[in-house]
C-alpha cells in the first residue's frame, strides 16, 4: 500500500492503492486527485468536513471539530488521533480522527478518470459508498476459493 500523506488541510493526500491495482491508475493520478479535491474546496463533497481536520463523529455520524487540550506556551496542543477527546458542540468525549480527503471513482473503475466520475470524499463517506461493491468482491473471492478447494478435496 502507498502511505497516506497528510500534513494539514492543503497537503496532497492519497488513498492506499493495492500494488496489483496501481497499473490501473493513470500516471498523472496524483495531479487528477489533487484537482478533484481542489474542485471540492478541499472538503468532502458528501458531508462537508474539511480535509486535515481533527475531530470525531457522534452516534448519528455528525462531525464535531476537536477542541484543543491546552497550550505548550507557544501554540495550542490537540488530542491525539485514536484517543478520545472533547469536541465542539458535543457533551461527551469522542474518538479523535484526522480527516483524509480521498477521491472515489463512482463506477469503481480506476481507469475512468472523467471528472464527472470522481468525487472528493472523506474516509467515512468513501467507505460507505464502496461497502456494497467491496462486500460483493469478498463474496466472489470466497466462492472462487471454495470452488478451487472442491477440486482438490473431492
Amino acid at each position: 500500500h502507498k502511505s497516506v500523506v497528510n500534513k494539514g488541510s492543503n497537503a496532497l493526500s492519497t488513498m492506499p492503492i493495492k500494488a496489483e491495482n496501481r497499473k490501473l491508475y493513470p500516471k498523472d493520478w496524483k495531479a487528477i486527485s489533487a484537482s478533484i479535491r481542489e474542485r471540492a474546496g478541499n472538503k468532502c463533497e458528501e458531508c462537508g468536513v474539511p480535509n486535515g481536520q481533527l475531530g470525531g463523529r457522534d452516534e448519528r455520524g455528525e462531525w464535531h471539530r476537536a477542541q484543543p487540550t491546552g497550550d505548550n506556551g507557544l501554540r495550542l496542543t490537540w488530542p491525539s488521533e485514536g484517543n478520545h477527546g472533547w469536541c465542539d458542540d458535543y457533551p461527551d468525549k469522542l474518538r479523535i480522527v484526522r480527516i483524509v480527503l480521498t477521491v472515489a471513482h463512482l463506477d469503481h473503475q480506476p481507469e475512468n478518470c472523467e471528472r464527472a466520475n470522481l468525487r472528493a470524499w472523506c474516509q467515512r463517506c468513501h467507505n460507505r459508498y464502496d461497502a456494497k461493491h467491496r462486500a460483493a468482491g469478498i463474496k466472489a473471492r470466497r466462492r472462487a476459493t471454495a470452488a478451487v478447494g472442491d477440486l482438490f478435496c473431492a
